[in-house]
């Protein structure tokens, strides 16, 4: 029996044009009658998944930044902000990168400290609380993530140049151009664990789904994996199954039905 859902958003849930499928609300409802518990696990921050999901909201798990930040009715379950010290080497590294930009990504907001069109443009797609700032590096706020958005592709062109603090900081593709840079200790996976923990869910009772490389460590938390017809090759061999559909046709819920109803 599942008891536990998590899926990621872009290329998963929601389709190219960013949208929650119109029958999501109603299966989200059926589960919650049934006691499963549902979250949604996504690099945006957590006031973007509140922007898609505010009618839900009382009612699922944010899990937030890759994983960064888990919240349940405005209560928070797991919270793991960057060191001072890994945000400024990550901006200034980020500053010599051709055609990238770096971005703070906070809990209230996110921060740039280049007005470029292209930047701001990308960044609304998914929300709209954005500061420009003189300086990242003297961002008080807790940063969450930061991330590099790469014109020329964030695993070819802004990867390299942080492969070296991969034993440090867990950095990871979070889109085509954007590259993802956390603790550690901090990914959707160990946020699905957290959960299963707080509730005593085994991994036999639970279900997930990813389409790229910041959702790997959620696919190894589940029995019941499953990377997206459109996911990317390497998650696709790490889940233990593909849907049948892509995002577009909203894939997840057909295996939702199956699996739940």
């Amino acid at each position: 029996m599942i008891k536990l859902i998590v899926t990621d958003l872009d290329g998963t849930l929601l389709n190219d044009n960013h949208e929650v499928p119109p029958r999501f609300w109603g299966i989200a409802e059926n589960l919650f009658t049934k006691g499963v518990k549902l979250g949604i696990a996504t690099g945006r921050p957590y006031f973007s998944i509140s922007e898609k999901f505010g009618s839900v909201m009382d009612k699922i798990f944010a899990i937030s930044d890759n994983g960064s930040l888990v919240t349940h009715e405005n209560k928070v379950l797991m919270s793991k902000p960057l060191p001072q010290s890994a945000i400024t080497e990550l901006v200034t590294t980020a500053r010599t990168i051709n055609d990238a930009w770096p971005v703070l990504c906070g809990t209230d907001q996110w921060y740039i400290e280049d007005a470029s069109d292209t930047l701001i443009e990308s960044i609304l797609v998914y929300h709209k609380k954005l500061a420009v700032v003189d300086d990242l590096t003297k961002v008080s706020e807790p940063v969450l993530k930061v991330s590099v958005y790469d014109l020329k592709g964030a695993e070819q062109n802004s990867y390299p140049h942080y492969k070296h603090l991969a034993s440090r900081l867990k950095i990871a593709a979070g889109a085509a151009m954007w590259l993802d840079i956390t603790r550690n200790d901090a990914n959707k996976g160990a946020a699905v664990t957290r959960l299963q923990e707080l509730y005593g869910i085994s991994p036999d009772e639970t279900l997930v789904f990813g389409d790229f490389m910041n959702d790997y460590e959620m696919m190894q938390t589940a029995r019941y994996s499953y990377a997206m017809k459109n996911a990317t090759p390497a998650i696709i061999q790490t889940a233990n199954y593909v849907t049948e559909k892509d995002n577009n046709d909203a894939g997840i819920l057909e295996v939702i039905e199956a699996l739940c109803f």
